[in-house]
């Protein structure tokens, strides 16, 4: 039924005239009796898989390539922005990328990111999407007036063969982790915090988010599909991801922070999220307070020239997230003239609660202290759609897996106040995050 449905939507196409006058793209969508992750579980490792699952509950997975950008310097994002492409469709006329930003986009790939993109963002051949109990499959394809109807009814018959190929998972062994290195080591870490301290009180900068990586080496394969189970049931509030750069190399993760959500009614919601501890109390205290405050002077300076309106409350809430709290404050607007999400975006990243604040000043610390490469941690991750709109989260719960390495990323937000020592366990809970998976 499926397949003759795709006949007659081309046919329709092919018979107008008019239908190739531009460059296209084909976008056909139809409705499913599948669960993504069911789907998902199978078919995971194909060539430029990704998964996203939204706070809300909304559901990604794609796989194979229609179109990629690829981002190389902070100039290249407005390409981002530029979409000529007619789409030729049983649906709705827009189409989203799927993709994320490096968290520095002017310094040089290092390890462990050599050889992997500053940015990527792509239109997969395949997306399957759940959203309130309803899945939904769409094949993408370009195509032009000496594209083959037959062509086309064989790849789509080929591809959607994707929700065939689903079997019941068997119980996957969980691989055994030991810890390679750390960089910096405790002592040097203490020493960099220590030497922030020093520069906070003595130049023009309030706040400097200093990070570290730990390696860890895996006795097995990680099985990927299990980890997204994991995450998608201990923390159910958050944006988990992954997405597969290539066959051997994955990014991972599971974050709370979503960097901005804009609507096709030029509403906008961003949280500031900054400010955190296993012990709750501990968030009344004056460091925890300026750090987030830091973060919503921030915000408040780029929307609110922006917006006709805004709300921000007062004082923000405990966001628990059962191993830490965090401070958290959903902030929303409506911007007075339509503007796209990556201006937003450029705008809003790296934020302070990932970089610190003012932000030349702790770029510059950073990359004096940091003697690694923090890639896509603390940049950004999520989807936006050809109209301008979408969702963006900032990817700090996360890790870098190379064939059985895995690369954790993880930071803490220094101001005067702060104390060396507590900054360091604050590191060790954060990366408790990922790391409870494998106990």
């Amino acid at each position: 039924m499926q397949n003759f449905k795709f006949k007659s939507f081309l046919e329709k196409i092919y018979s107008n005239k008019q239908s190739f006058n531009k460059k296209c793209i084909l976008k056909y969508e139809s409705n499913i009796n599948c669960k993504i992750d069911n789907i998902c579980n199978n078919n995971i490792n194909k060539k430029h898989t990704f998964y996203m699952k939204y706070p809300s509950g909304t559901k990604y997975f794609g796989y194979g390539k229609t179109l990629v950008l690829d981002i190389d310097t902070k100039n290249d994002i407005k390409i981002l922005k530029k979409y000529d492409y007619e789409i030729l469709t049983n649906t709705t006329n827009k189409v989203n990328f799927f993709g994320g930003l490096s968290f520095d986009l002017i310094k040089k790939n290092y390890s462990p990111w050599k050889n992997i993109p500053k940015g990527r963002f792509i239109i997969p051949k395949i997306l399957i999407k759940e959203q309130s109990k309803k899945t939904t499959i769409t094949y993408f394809k370009i195509v032009n007036s000496k594209t083959q109807k037959s062509y086309l009814l064989s790849e789509f018959l080929k591809e959607t063969q994707i929700i065939n190929n689903i079997n019941h998972s068997k119980e996957s062994t969980i691989p055994k982790i030991k810890i390679g290195y750390e960089n910096p080591q405790k002592n040097n870490y203490l020493l960099n915090i220590k030497k922030a301290i020093n520069k906070i009180n003595n130049i023009d900068l309030s706040k400097v988010v200093i990070s570290r990586m730990i390696k860890y080496y895996l006795n097995n394969n990680l099985d990927k599909k299990d980890l997204i189970k994991y995450l998608n049931s201990k923390h159910k509030n958050c944006f988990n991801f992954f997405i597969n750069f290539n066959k051997n190399v994955s990014f991972i993760g599971s974050t709370p922070e979503k960097l901005i959500r804009l609507s096709s009614k030029n509403k906008l919601s961003i949280d500031a999220l900054a400010g955190s501890s296993k012990n709750k109390n501990d968030l009344k205290k004056i460091k925890e307070i300026d750090e987030h405050n830091y973060v919503i002077k921030h915000i408040k300076n780029i929307i609110n020239p922006l917006c006709s309106k805004t709300n921000i409350p007062k004082s923000p809430k405990i966001l628990d997230l059962n191993y830490i709290y965090h401070l958290i404050t959903s902030i929303s607007g409506t911007l007075k003239n339509k503007t796209h999400i990556i201006d937003l975006v450029n705008k809003l990243y790296p934020t302070p609660a990932l970089l610190g604040y003012k932000s030349e000043k702790a770029i510059e610390i950073i990359n004096n202290f940091e003697k690694f490469d923090r890639g896509w941690y603390g940049g950004c991750i999520g989807t936006f759609d050809t109209k301008g709109n979408g969702e963006f989260f900032v990817p700090i719960r996360s890790f870098l897996l190379i064939r059985k390495k895995i690369y954790i990323f993880t930071g803490s937000g220094i101001v005067s106040k702060s104390d060396a020592n507590k900054e360091w366990e604050e590191t060790k809970i954060k990366s408790e995050h990922i790391l409870n998976y494998f106990k």
